[in-house]
């Protein structure tokens, strides 16, 4: 009985320990919008402009994950009154990757 206790008890273990290390997994659906959220509306270097909004966002795939990152495959659609936003409508992918420093995740964009 004691063996059997104690197989039981290290599966368990070994089980949540493998469930904890769970920060290397994709992103969600809703992390990739939130993430290119912010990307679109706090350029690097630039000034905010008009808001853009993500009307339409859907997760279809990532790959493997490489140093960059996940490179994951969606459609989008936003809207914005600044007409250089619709070129957003035409990004099939992005690199998505953890920020060190805020712990959330974050948009490489392919451009």
């Amino acid at each position: 009985m004691r063996l059997r206790f104690g197989h039981f008890a290290l599966t368990t273990v070994l089980a949540f320990g493998i469930a904890g290390c769970g920060g290397s997994s994709e992103p969600t659906e809703s992390q990739m919008k939130d993430a290119m959220d912010y990307a679109m509306n706090h350029p690097p270097g630039e000034p905010a402009g008009d808001p853009i909004t993500i009307t339409f966002f859907k997760k279809e795939a990532c790959d493997n994950p490489t140093p960059q990152g996940y490179k994951c495959t969606f459609t989008v659609k936003v809207s914005s009154r600044n007409i250089g936003a619709s070129m957003y409508n035409n990004i099939p992918y992005a690199e998505f990757y953890k920020d060190k420093e805020s712990g959330k995740w974050a948009m490489r964009p392919p451009f």
